[in-house]
């Protein structure tokens, strides 16, 4: 297997930065999505709530498969308007609708950490706030968020590798991402170990993340 990556070593390393940088931007990027959405879902009883609670369920309950074919090629169909609006160029380019559709489909699912990491939160927490006359906005940015961030942190990680293995399916909207590289290489050499080196560096991603997690995990683990 090692020829196989020593030939086309340059195109592995083009897919793992690929893979990498669109794992990492999802994840950051569904995480601000996510943050209001969860808030709305834990917090609101009215119309927010519900609006909150529409986007997870249909997000989580469409197949991103599904997801990335409706912004790609779904969207695609209305290029006059896209290009009337100036949004063709984000659309019209695969990378960008990849990353697109793995940032609605993690932050439903990063949504409901959020929520559950709120929900958890203790009364007598909730009470020194009170107690100390923080507004509002002033006990959720300093007590509340950094304390569900720190409950949601195994569960964000584990979207974290779950998303990373998932965005294996981009290569299906020509991303040429770890697994478009195994693909163009595969289709030069017919040869399935291809598949084995693909393998291998996500195994390699998987546990670099994990080694990072463990280390911010351990920096939070006194507010949990």
């Amino acid at each position: 297997m090692f020829d196989l990556w020593w030939n086309y070593r340059q195109l592995w390393f083009d897919g793992l930065i690929t893979t990498a940088s669109l794992t990492i931007l999802a994840i950051f990027f569904g995480f601000f999505l996510a943050l209001p959405i969860g808030l709305a879902r834990s917090k609101s009883r009215g119309p927010l709530g519900w609006l909150a609670l529409g986007y997870v369920n249909f997000f989580r309950g469409m197949p991103l498969l599904v997801l990335l074919f409706l912004v790609y090629y779904g969207v695609g169909q209305f290029n006059r308007e896209l290009r009337a609006i100036g949004l063709w160029w984000f659309f019209r380019d695969a990378w960008y609708c990849g990353l697109f559709a793995l940032v609605l489909n993690t932050a439903a699912y990063q949504a409901e950490i959020i929520r559950g990491s709120l929900d958890t939160i203790s009364t007598s927490i909730l009470e020194t706030n009170q107690a100390l006359n923080l507004t509002r906005w002033t006990a959720f940015r300093r007590v509340l968020l950094p304390i569900a961030f720190a409950k949601a942190l195994p569960a964000i990680g584990n979207e974290f590798i779950l998303l990373l293995k998932a965005s294996s399916l981009l290569a299906i909207i020509t991303v040429f991402d770890l697994m478009g590289q195994a693909r163009f290489i595969f289709s030069e050499t017919f040869d399935l170990r291809v598949y084995y080196v693909a393998a291998i560096h996500y195994l390699v991603l998987v546990m670099a993340i994990e080694w990072v997690l463990r280390r911010i995990e351990a920096r939070f683990k006194w507010m949990v």
